[in-house]
């Protein structure tokens, strides 16, 4: 063993659950694993407490630290293996478990694709089911931890603590431990059956340190039944929806749709569309057939139908996006046909020929606005060159006007060589939410109430009612007004539901945590938009790409997350 390591571990559990995590203890080498069990078995519900506990009880002369949640399935000679996985990245983090619902577990696919031992995470949680720190970084923890006074997740707590000290964190490939199946102690059972993105055994003398670490720029991922892309800007990430991060990549969605229509008529795929919703199971393609265009960058498409690991990933892609739709035995009868369908998205995927269309001069005017920001960075991300000052080669100038509360969007397509300018399009928004919009009504607020367990209220107060419309719907209309700019007039993009104030604080309370909801302070209906007007999404063929629920989870993992 190249670097020595001494490992030490423990179980942290729940007295409610001592019996499962006392088994966990036996299962392994004697006196390897100690147990840990919450300090305050009655207090709110919560990792955090015992994870604080454990880390800071690390036994004297230990190099190393592995901690393990009490669901945690181990293999046979975990301990062997894992002091191999440390003794090869020493200085790291290093994650024995990727939730398959999760941005990184589908990092971990890609990185099983492209046959690396090892993947760097995207921003998210660290994942706690099974981790290793070094015994200093470890030691640590708990202070940064309590220094935070928050309440979020252990788990959201971690990645931002070995952020903020320089560790590197990577994820084993594949993982080497598994999820049980036991109701959370956490609040985490919405989150459905929790699997591992790529689980299997290694052999003993497995090199940890060949096969190099795995680095994406930009990650597709099915989860909550969306398609969606982890994209790398610089040293920050951000999510974003399925169009316009196959947009970044060089991803025709057209083509990709034809050739879903066309895979849904084959056995044993066509089978699935009486058990699962078609936008889910578009929604599954579209993120296996960007995997293929991205994996095979990488390494030989030929190889990966030989390769056990890059088997288990694909296999794992439909699941893991809806696990929280279907039971687990729902999951274990449309696996096989959902790992059959996976497996040709990714060889069309494969053999797609990435390219990015020849792109426009987009010039926004105006006040600059957090909402702003996000749209220029779409359109950017879609191929077209984005300023802020209208000149000469201006093809469209988009000026952001109204209030925060009804922002109105007037796109001008702009006449080189005349004194005229063509009729605009103007879009009459309802109230925009989704990552990186801060401006407006405080929607955020609540959402990150609930993530922080927090009881939901407004210092401020709300339109009553709300029509929403989530940010990554107007980039997409935004895109289609900048391609057709002959589709002037005057359009309302917003849901055709509307909520009150403290409807969304129920649907929020129900879609990221249940909490208790104070005085959530109404305003008077705002100004618009009007209805009698043609919707945009008739004379535009828009449709919302996420229910006001997915939405809110989207808002919601960007402050955990991504959030500055």
């Amino acid at each position: 063993m190249p670097n020595h390591v001494c490992l030490t571990g423990a179980v942290i559990s729940h007295p409610r659950r001592l019996a499962a995590a006392r088994a966990l203890v036996e299962s392994a080498p004697a006196g390897f694993l100690d147990l840990v069990l919450d300090p305050e078995p009655d207090g709110p519900p919560t990792g955090l407490r015992t994870s604080i506990r454990a880390w800071s009880q690390i036994p004297d002369g230990s190099t190393h630290h592995l901690v393990l949640e009490d669901d945690a399935r181990l293999p046979a000679g975990l301990r062997a293996q894992a002091e191999r996985a440390a003794a090869a990245a020493p200085d790291a983090a290093i994650v024995l478990y990727n939730n398959w619902s999760s941005r990184n577990g589908a990092v971990l696919r890609l990185a099983a694709l492209a046959g690396a031992r090892w993947a760097a995470p995207v921003a998210e949680y660290t994942a706690n089911v099974a981790l290793i720190l070094p015994a200093g970084v470890g030691a640590g923890f708990g202070d940064y931890a309590r220094a935070q006074r928050q309440t979020w997740p252990d788990d959201v707590i971690l990645a931002r603590y070995l952020a903020q000290a320089g560790v590197r964190t990577c994820i084993a490939v594949p993982n080497l431990v598994q999820h049980g199946e036991f109701p959370s102690i956490s609040g985490n059972d919405l989150h459905g059956l929790r699997q591992s993105a790529c689980h299997a055994p290694l052999p003993t003398d497995t090199d940890w340190s060949a096969g190099g670490l795995f680095e994406p720029d930009a990650v597709p991922f099915f989860k909550f039944g969306v398609a969606q892309f982890a994209i790398r800007y610089g040293d920050r990430w951000l999510t974003v929806g399925g169009d316009r991060g196959s947009a970044r990549i060089g991803l025709d969605l057209d083509q990709c749709a034809k050739e879903f229509d066309a895979a849904l008529t084959a056995s044993p795929a066509r089978s699935l569309a009486d058990r699962i919703p078609i936008g889910r199971l578009e929604a599954h393609w579209r993120t296996c057939y960007a995997s293929g265009l991205l994996a095979a960058r990488h390494r030989s498409v030929s190889s990966w139908p030989d390769d056990p690991l890059a088997v288990e990933a694909v296999g794992t892609i439909g699941p893991g996006g809806l696990c929280t739709e279907l039971s687990a035995d729902q999951l274990r009868a449309v696996q096989a046909p959902l790992a059959d369908l996976a497996w040709t998205a990714i060889f069309a995927g494969a053999r797609h020929s990435a390219a990015r269309p020849a792109g426009r001069n987009i010039a926004f005017v105006g006040p600059d606005t957090a909402l702003r920001s996000v749209l220029m960075a779409d359109l950017s991300d879609r191929g077209h060159t984005v300023g802020t000052e209208n000149g000469p080669e201006t093809d469209v100038a988009i000026e952001i006007t109204g209030t925060a509360d009804v922002p109105r969007l007037r796109c001008t397509p702009v006449n080189a060589g005349t004194d005229t300018d063509a009729a605009p399009t103007v879009l009459r928004l309802g109230v925009p939410y989704g990552p990186e919009v801060t401006d407006g009504p405080p929607i955020a607020d609540l959402v990150l109430q609930s993530l922080t367990r927090q009881r939901l209220q407004t210092s401020a107060s709300l339109p009553d009612p709300l029509r929403l419309v989530h940010v990554w719907d107007i980039g997409w209309v935004l895109a289609r007004i900048v391609q057709s700019p002959e589709a002037s007039g005057t359009f309302d993009l917003c849901h055709d539901e509307t909520v009150g104030p403290v409807e969304l604080a129920e649907l929020i309370a129900a879609t990221i945590r249940a909490n208790d909801i104070g005085q959530v302070g109404t305003g008077p209906a705002p100004a618009g938009p009007g209805l009698d007007t043609e919707p945009t999404k008739q004379a535009l063929h828009w449709r919302p790409s996420v229910s006001l629920a997915e939405g809110i989870r989207t808002l919601g993992q960007w402050l955990a997350y991504e959030a500055p």
